[in-house]
């Protein structure tokens, strides 16, 4: 059936898209690409109040920037694309701890900036940094990041581009802030995030800089995550009292100056952080290790921390030990055994050169100089993995998780620091009650115990969490077992029947709440079956989707491979009856019944359905985010809300696509791009939308060919809906 074009909004001016002077699902990727950006303008109305802090900053006669000198100002942000300009709300203030974040060129100011937009986004980010380029070594900086994110690990956006402050133009560099977004990227669902608290270290009060570095510890950086509910809280508490002993390992060591450089999470074969930590010191990175430095994401479906790259201060030079102290821990470490080859792969791979070169301003020998780097990162794994230590340093072991603690306190005291030591925290509903160290039990508020996790204060008043040894809040159970090679967690009261020859596993609820986490592994050619508690009741009241295991699945795939594989999930109860992190599968099955909240969620999954059948679902009958996904045919039946809801920079295919009982038929947002052939909607609603939704997104697209239903469709001013042939 030929509709043609829906025509909505076209009554309105090429200038009256929002933020932006063009409709941002007409360059969905061009909005996500560093090259595009010709400038970041920063416009400041109160231009004069703006100056005398700069001012200030110049001649104060402390050697760090004083943290009463990093003001907020409001700002106008001007991003000029090749396609057209955005112009955004925001905020603005000095970044970085020393001098070097501001200097005068031809006597003109420039200095690093902190940028928060109230609305819109620049590739994704609504928080980042534009930094002079020499404060994080310019390329190495832009180079580094990259290479870290393709190789897995957690690593900021970081590219060069031209950036004009009240009619001064300098090249900065763009790095984005650990937020959601950056997580994301990363494709990591959002989880607490962890830095080194600086806040004793440049500054504080009277005390010279860097006395104070023994009693600082860790801060959970998103506050906001943590006040969301329980689940976040139990996690984020749980996470932080492990990385709070760790910090204190640190600190006792860097106090007793046995040690000055790195702290040691998760098991000790870890093989994710050893392999950072070496990846870093083949970069000569040092700068990046030290715990004031340090960022960590809490993983909390993996059970274990991630380092977040910051400020690595990088040098792709030859690495000496002699001038690497401290590099004896990483040397003794196990790391993968295909480390070297996958950063060989960085170097024959044109893709991630290309990239490169496209992130930077200036074009001189940058594809020389990718060349040489990472040859050079290579020769420096090469040495470490080579390198012979004397018997006095091979014996040198890391922390040993000490639980007297009676140092710090001394040595607080002895420093006339006025700090409450916070032992333990137990949560009841919107308050806490803290057990604080030579003190009667003090009740605080969510929002309270946030501020102090994050800023290690309350109205003026300073509050360290140092959990007890015995410390544990609710503390997580569950079983592992291994299934065809592959590692099955599960709660207690899942049944497991399965025939490993014949490639069958049937997966069998106890209660409600039970749940099954498939990780890694191959899939191929299974037949999984999911059958959960049938009654006629709600589910149990929970005041956020996911559990403090970070699942929202009854049935949860986690980094495998499912090619020719088929799953049934019936009388799921849990927020998604069956649920895809980073999967990648071709030619799937998929049959869900009676889901009480969404069928089907994946998310940053690479799928091929060839057969959806979902029937009966509490909200969507298929959800999927950050990802590329396509479905040969699919029988939808009564969805409560959304047939086919596709969100977050997806592209999703559909051939065959047929619903019967719907809120909204398809669903296209947030910079997603959906194309169908065939659409067959009875008893919908809306047959369709195209929207933006979240502020770090643009518009979304949905093209149909050929469609068969009565309700409406609707996009809004950054979104466009197409309907016929084309």
């Amino acid at each position: 059936m030929r509709l043609g074009l829906i025509a909505f909004f076209s009554f309105i001016s090429t200038f009256s898209y929002a933020e932006c002077d063009f409709r941002t699902a007409d360059y969905i990727e061009g909005m996500v690409s560093p090259e595009k950006i010709k400038s970041i303008d920063i416009e400041i109305p109160k231009s004069s109040k703006y100056a005398r802090n700069l001012f200030k900053i110049f001649s104060s006669r402390s050697r760090n920037i004083p943290d009463n000198l990093k003001k907020s100002f409001k700002a106008n942000v001007i991003v000029t694309f090749d396609f057209g300009i955005c112009r955004y709300p925001g905020e603005v203030r000095q970044s970085g701890d020393w001098k070097d974040h501001i200097k005068l060129v031809n006597g003109n100011p420039i200095q690093s900036l902190d940028v928060k937009l109230k609305a819109g986004n620049v590739v994704g980010a609504t928080r980042f940094k534009l930094l002079i380029p020499e404060t994080r070594g310019g390329r190495n900086e832009v180079l580094g990041a990259l290479l870290l994110r393709e190789l897995d690990f957690i690593a900021p956006e970081t590219f060069e581009v031209y950036v004009i402050v009240n009619g001064v133009k300098s090249l900065m560099l763009f790095q984005e802030k650990a937020e959601k977004e950056l997580l994301e990227r990363n494709l990591r669902r959002e989880g607490p995030i962890f830095e080194g608290d600086e806040s004793l270290h440049w500054s504080y009060r009277d005390y010279a800089i860097a006395e104070l570095e023994p009693l600082a510890l860790s801060r959970l950086v998103n506050d906001n995550w943590f006040k969301k509910g329980l689940a976040s809280q139990k996690i984020a508490i749980n996470s932080s009292s492990r990385l709070q002993k760790v910090y204190l390992d640190y600190a006792r060591s860097h106090h007793l100056d046995e040690n000055k450089y790195f702290i040691q999470l998760n098991k000790k074969d870890d093989y994710l952080l050893n392999d950072y930590h070496r990846l870093l010191g083949a970069m000569n990175g040092a700068h990046g290790l030290r715990p004031h430095n340090r960022q960590f994401y809490f993983n909390a479906i993996e059970d274990r921390f991630e380092p977040i790259y910051y400020d690595g201060n990088l040098k792709f030079s030859a690495f000496f030990l002699e001038s690497n102290e401290g590099y004896e821990f990483l040397l003794h470490e196990p790391i993968s055994p295909d480390l070297k080859n996958r950063v060989q792969k960085l170097l024959s791979s044109t893709d991630v050169k290309e990239r490169f070169v496209k992130r930077l301003k200036t074009s001189a020998s940058n594809e020389t100089f990718y060349n040489k780097s990472v040859n050079q990162v290579i020769s420096n794994l090469e040495l470490m993995n080579n390198l012979q230590l004397s018997d006095s340093k091979s014996n040198w072991t890391s922390f040993t998780q000490i639980t007297d603690y009676s140092w710090y306190l001394d040595l607080q005291a002895d420093k006339a620091l006025s700090q409450n030591i916070v032992e333990r925290i137990k949560i009841y509903g919107n308050y806490a009650t803290l057990n604080i160290t030579d003190a009667p039990l003090m009740d605080v508020s969510i929002s309270d115990l946030a501020r102090i996790l994050s800023k290690n204060e309350i109205d003026g008043e300073r509050f360290v969490f140092i959990p007890q040894s015995d410390f544990f809040d609710d503390l997580k159970e569950y079983k592992e077992l291994s299934i065809g090679g592959n590692l099955v967690r599960t709660s207690d009261g899942i049944e497991i029947v399965f025939d490993e020859r014949n490639k069958k596993l049937e997966l069998i609820q106890k209660n409600s709440t039970d749940w099954v986490l498939l990780i890694g592994g191959d899939y191929s050619n299974w037949d999984i079956k999911f059958r959960g508690v049938f009654d006629n009741a709600s589910a149990p009241s929970v005041d956020q989707r996911f559990n403090e295991f970070g699942l929202t699945g009854c049935l949860t795939l986690y980094k495998t491979i499912i090619d020719n594989t088929q799953l049934e999930v019936s009388d799921g109860r849990c927020e998604d009856s069956l649920n895809f992190i980073r999967v990648r599968g071709a030619g799937i099955r998929v049959l869900i019944t009676d889901a009480f909240a969404d069928a089907i969620d994946a998310d940053f999954s690479e799928l091929n359905i060839s057969y959806l059948d979902v029937t009966n679902a509490g909200n969507d009958c298929f959800d999927v985010s950050g990802g590329v996904y396509s479905v040969t045919s699919a029988s939808l039946k009564s969805c409560n809300d959304k047939a086919i809801s596709i969100g977050e920079m997806s592209s999703f295919e559909g051939e065959n696509i047929r619903i019967n009982g719907a809120g909204i038929g398809v669903s296209s947002k947030d910079s997603s791009q959906v194309r169908i052939k065939l659409l067959d909607a009875k008893e919908t609603s809306s047959c369709g939308e195209a929207k933006r939704k979240k502020q770090e997104f643009g518009g979304g697209v949905l093209m149909i060919k050929e469609t068969s239903c009565s309700g409406s469709f609707s996009n809004d001013v950054y979104s466009f809906i197409i309907t016929g042939e084309k």
